[in-house]
C-alpha cells in the first residue's frame, strides 16, 4: 500500500528494527524525510580528528518520500542506511561504502528477516508522489551541409540572440525552432548558446515529425 510518511514513522521504525536486527545498540541519531530524486536514502555524520585518531559523531539518517514507495520498501530503506550507520558507529572497517562487511550484514539480515535490502534501487521506473507538471520545451533542430543533425532544449529568453547567430553560420543547411513536451527533452540540458546534442538523422526525423513547429 503507498502511503504518504508521517515524521513519527522514522522513528517508529527505528526503534522497532534497532531493537529487532542490530540489539538496541544503536543511539537514535537525527531521523528526517529528504526530497531527493536520486537517493533513496543517506546516512551521514561528521568527523574529528584527534592525535591521530578519527571520531565519527553527529549522526543522520535521511529517506526520501519524493516517490511512492510502500511501507515495505520504506522500511528496507531505513534499514539499508542503518547498516552503514552501524559500521561507522562501531568502528568497523570494510573495503568499500557496500563492500564485504556491508555485504555480509546485509545478506544476513535478508535471510534472518526475510527482507528484500538492495546496494541501491533504480529509481527510473519509480513514479513521484506528485505528479510532475507538464513542461514546454523550445526545441531548436540544426541540419548541417555535412549531414550532421542536432537538437537543443533552448532558454527561451535566449532564443533571439541564437537566432542571429544561426542566420550568419554558412555551416548550416537548415534549421527550424519548435515546442515539445516531449519526455525525451527532459534530462536534455536548456541552452543559453549554439550546444546541442548530435542526432542521427532518423531520431531527427522522428522527433520533428512530433514537434509543433513555431513560425
Amino acid at each position: 500500500m503507498n502511503t504518504t510518511p508521517i515524521v513519527d514513522c522514522l522513528r517508529q521504525a527505528f526503534d522497532y528494527y534497532n531493537d529487532l536486527i542490530f540489539g538496541s545498540r544503536l543511539p537514535v541519531p537525527k531521523l528526517k524525510w529528504s526530497y531527493s530524486k536520486t537517493r533513496l536514502g543517506q546516512m551521514t555524520c561528521k568527523r574529528k580528528m584527534d592525535s591521530g585518531r578519527t571520531t565519527y559523531y553527529d549522526y543522520c539518517i535521511s529517506v526520501s518520500s519524493y516517490y511512492q514507495l510502500t511501507l515495505e520498501e520504506i522500511d528496507d530503506v531505513l534499514i539499508h542506511e542503518m547498516i552503514h550507520y552501524t559500521i561507522a558507529y562501531t568502528g568497523l572497517k570494510d573495503t568499500s561504502p557496500h563492500g564485504i562487511v556491508f555485504r555480509g550484514m546485509m545478506d544476513k539480515i535478508n535471510r534472518t528477516f526475510d527482507r528484500h535490502i538492495t546496494i541501491s534501487m533504480r529509481t527510473r521506473n519509480l513514479q513521484p508522489r506528485i505528479a510532475q507538471q507538464t513542461k514546454n520545451f523550445l526545441i531548436l533542430a540544426i541540419e548541417m551541409k555535412d549531414g550532421k543533425y542536432f537538437l537543443s532544449s533552448v532558454n527561451p529568453s535566449f532564443a533571439r540572440k541564437l537566432s542571429l547567430s544561426l542566420a550568419r553560420m554558412h555551416e548550416i543547411a537548415h534549421y527550424a525552432w519548435y515546442q515539445s513536451q516531449d519526455e525525451y527533452f527532459h534530462n536534455m540540458p536548456c541552452v543559453r548558446s549554439l550546444r546541442g546534442k548530435q542526432v542521427s538523422k532518423e531520431v531527427y526525423t522522428t522527433m520533428i515529425e512530433k514537434m509543433k513547429r513555431l513560425k
